[in-house]
């Protein structure tokens, strides 16, 4: 029995060491960071995957087209 209990404390012990690692300032500050950079790099795959399929239909709005217009003549 108290070999057990033994085992059963030192198991606590080492998920509070995890717990506590995880939880700590640096690693959730890497972890927001990457988190944060995957979400602009995947909004900006679904951005240009819809504006990509939808780019024709949204030529066909007059005022987007003017936009679109005048932006390409400033480029040049």
């Amino acid at each position: 029995m108290e070999d057990r209990e033994q085992k059963i404390i030192e198991h606590l012990e080492t998920l509070n060491r995890q717990i506590a690692r995880q939880n700590s300032f640096p690693r959730m500050f890497v972890v927001g960071i990457v988190y944060g950079v995957g979400f602009f790099v995947g909004s900006a795959i679904i951005a240009t995957i819809a504006l990509g399929i939808f780019g024709p239909w949204f030529a066909r709005i007059s005022w987007i087209h003017d936009f679109f217009v005048a932006g390409s003549s400033l480029s040049r």
